[in-house]
């Protein structure tokens, strides 16, 4: 049997485990999927030496998980945070979730002008996932300035997008960006009366996305939709890039063979 986990501190919130003994039911695989309690500190015991055949990584490891592992693809070097682990090579497929979502969602990137709620690794893989979408244009809002600073120097190191740091003034008075995406914990279970931003100026033009699947429709969506705009919950996003970690562990389009609905259904039951 394959033995597969998800890290994180905390993890307790996490559906991983029921999304992929989903996938194995339908496959007839021969596997399992743990979720298991790594603190900051256990971080380097853990990454070698485990016997897993693959691993999720979640907050907060997904960037100090880096040094312990032995290579990086491609886009996990680029963005600089790792969500899949297999043989000791990181990868990132929240990217890929990401735009399978807005593909599902019939959202069509190009040209258009993106806001990020956040700076971290979260904010990165999406920003990597906008700049391959041919957007017009990246703000970044953080509670840091100082993050925030860095993801816009970071992007315009490896791409032409026009990006700019989103002041809190001009923030609380305007909003000209078609897309808003949130990249922070705020709203996520149990603090689920957290909410990103001001929600007096979203309008019906917006879409906002949140990055976050437990609860499965946060109060910021719920407010957002409220004011006519079209929203997209994380759980989309939250199965496409662990189908996506299936396709690395198993090396095939596992992906391409399960039942997409049932796993939606199932997991919503689980949602609070």
């Amino acid at each position: 049997m394959k033995k597969f986990a998800v890290i994180g501190d905390p993890i307790a919130h996490s559906l991983s485990p029921m999304l992929h003994q989903e996938i194995y039911h339908q496959l007839g695989l021969d596997a399992s999927f743990e979720k298991i309690h790594i603190k900051p500190n256990e971080l380097h015991l853990f990454t070698n030496s485990n016997e897993l055949d693959g691993f999720n990584v979640t907050i907060p490891h997904k960037q100090s998980v880096i040094p312990f592992l032995d290579e990086l693809d491609e886009s996990a070097k680029t963005i600089g945070a790792v969500n899949c682990v297999h043989k000791g090579k990181g990868y990132n497929t929240d990217w890929i979730g990401f735009l399978e979502a807005m593909e599902l969602n019939s959202v069509d990137l190009n040209g258009m002008n993106c806001l990020i709620i956040g700076a971290g690794g979260a904010a990165r893989a999406i920003a990597f996932a906008l700049i391959k979408s041919n957007i017009n244009s990246i703000s970044i809002k953080n509670r840091t300035l100082e993050k925030a600073d860095a993801l816009v120097q970071w992007i315009k190191s490896m791409s032409n997008v026009s990006v700019h740091t989103q002041q809190q003034e001009h923030f609380n008075t305007q909003i000209s960006e078609h897309i808003i995406i949130n990249c922070t914990p705020l709203g996520m279970w149990p603090e689920t009366e957290s909410i990103p931003m001001i929600i007096d100026l979203i309008h019906e033009k917006h879409v906002l996305v949140d990055t976050i699947y437990n609860p499965f429709e946060t109060k910021w969506l719920k407010f957002g939709k409220e004011k006519g705009a079209k929203t997209i919950d994380g759980l989309d996003m939250f199965i496409a890039q662990g189908l996506a970690s299936a396709d690395i562990w198993f090396d095939e389009k596992i992906s391409k063979k399960i039942n997409l609905e049932t796993i939606i259904k199932g997991l919503k039951l689980e949602l609070c």
